[in-house]
């Protein structure tokens, strides 16, 4: 079985990570959906992801997520 990443997946991992590292994920997620040439079903996972890690985010840290139409 493959080894996997390193990526939150759980409430219980974000709230693990370091705001640093919680940052990273959040451009991460934010590069995938502005410069790769996602399908609309992954672009449309990916936004649920951001949107997901940036409300985290705000949970634990208390940073305001910025307003994200999604479509």
């Amino acid at each position: 079985m493959g080894k996997r990443s390193g990526s939150p997946q759980s409430q219980e991992d974000i709230e693990k990570l370091p705001l640093r590292e919680l940052n990273y994920w959040i451009r991460l997620a934010e590069f995938r959906i502005a410069h790769q040439n996602l399908s609309s079903s992954l672009h449309k996972a990916a936004l649920t992801r951001l949107v997901w890690l940036e409300e985290e985010r705000r949970r634990v840290h208390g940073i305001a997520a910025p307003n994200r139409k999604r479509h």
